[in-house]
């Protein structure tokens, strides 16, 4: 008897021991858990950036300035000018400062190409309009280089091509027997300008090029 009461309270010695670690355990967890939610509830958010209203002026200010620039460097001096001038009278003053200087710039090289001074720049813009087939344009461009200098076999060439992409075959041929005339080495280069290519069917082109009738320049 009294060995059963011995084994009986050992037994019951050892469940109140493993209750009571059972009970601290869950205790500790309760007490991390809530030493984790105090902390979630006393995390401040992260503000949101918000930018000024300055700083939005001056982004705006660099994106047109940019944009301005690659119309200058593209020659468009006319948009790069609005542009610039936008710039010039917006509130940030570096940047302001700087379009202030190309839209001065921007504007002599606008005008130096409006009203250009020598033969060789009124040629220059008349190919240039030739090329983007703007032909009223050419033909009043290289009239100026010309009347300018006359008696130069490239701008009667470049005249010649003019008047036989715009249908005007008469003209074309007189300009291109100048060329020839001023410089012979001009046959063999119109032969196969594909800019006289209209004016092959023309017996004048024959005639004036050595060249058989019909056949379009190699």
């Amino acid at each position: 008897m009294i060995r059963g009461t011995r084994q009986k309270q050992t037994r019951l010695s050892a469940q109140r021991r493993k209750t009571s670690r059972s009970r601290r355990g869950a205790g500790s967890g309760s007490a991390s858990r809530s030493i984790v939610v105090q902390r979630l509830r006393t995390t401040k958010p992260v503000p949101a950036v918000i930018q000024s209203h300055q700083e939005l002026e001056r982004e705006e200010a660099l994106k047109n300035f940019g944009k301005a620039v690659r119309y200058f460097q593209k020659r468009d001096y006319e948009r790069a000018s609005e542009l610039f001038e936008k710039v010039a009278t917006g509130p940030a003053r570096e940047i302001a400062d700087r379009a202030r200087v190309h839209l001065s710039f921007c504007e002599r090289k606008g005008h130096q190409e409006r009203h250009p001074k020598t033969a060789e720049a009124w040629y220059t813009r008349g190919v240039a309009a030739l090329n983007s087939r703007d032909f009223d344009q050419a033909i009043e461009y290289l009239g100026k280089s010309d009347k300018m200098n006359p008696g130069q076999e490239y701008v009667h060439y470049a005249l010649a091509a003019v008047y036989g992409l715009q249908g005007d075959p008469d003209n074309a041929f007189n300009h291109l027997a100048e060329a020839i005339k001023l410089r012979p080495q001009n046959r063999v280069q119109a032969r196969h300008d594909e800019d006289f290519q209209a004016l092959c069917q023309d017996p004048r082109y024959a005639r004036l090029l050595g060249a058989g009738i019909g056949r379009p320049p190699a």
